[in-house]
């Protein structure tokens, strides 16, 4: 009985905190930023998608895959552009996330 009960009391800790932790808090909007890419960024609890627009102004997270993925490896450091579609997310150690399906990532040319 105990065990059974431990069990339901951590199934709905679970529940609880997947609930909130996946939560959009609005729509996706259009997202077109230029700033410096950062990858390889590591967060506690694992809560960041390792890849970081500094825009002067705030940051945000960018979700980069298959062959953005590897572009946005080689322009570490660098100033780019980048447009996407922009969500907030509540989060666990961070209130908000604000993460972008990044579209397009395209380097700044240095003047």
């Amino acid at each position: 009985m105990r065990s059974a009960l431990l069990f339901l009391s951590l199934a709905v800790v679970l529940i609880g905190v997947d609930a909130v932790w996946g939560e959009e808090k609005k729509e996706a909007e259009a997202f077109d930023q230029i700033g410096t890419l950062q990858t390889g960024v590591m967060a506690i609890g694992g809560e960041t998608t390792g890849t970081i627009l500094d825009t002067g102004k705030g940051s945000y997270e960018l979700e980069v895959e298959g062959e953005l993925a590897k572009k946005a490896s080689g322009l570490n450091g660098k100033k780019v552009h980048v447009t996407g579609k922009l969500t907030v997310k509540q989060g666990v150690e961070v209130k908000e996330r604000r993460i972008v399906n990044v579209k397009t990532l395209e380097e700044v040319p240095r003047k």
